[in-house]
């Protein structure tokens, strides 16, 4: 019989204000990213730990989601 493992789910970014995202997988907050004043965003883990400052959204939310795959 093949694999019946589910499927991971993927992390789902909402927009909540202007260069403001927050991340969740299943309910479960991951963290944010928050662009700065310079144009660079600003990734944050679940507890508000700055993780890096990247040059556009999608690799801030890269980060988060990489680090809460290290978590624990």
């Amino acid at each position: 019989m093949g694999d019946q493992s589910p499927l991971a789910s993927r992390p789902l970014w909402a927009s909540v204000a202007d260069g403001f995202y927050v991340g969740s997988r299943d309910g479960s907050f991951l963290g944010y990213v928050d662009r700065q004043a310079d144009g660079m965003w600003r990734a944050f883990d679940a507890v508000s730990r700055s993780i890096g400052d990247f040059a556009d959204h999608h690799r801030a939310m890269a980060a988060v989601t990489t680090r809460e795959g290290d978590a624990g």
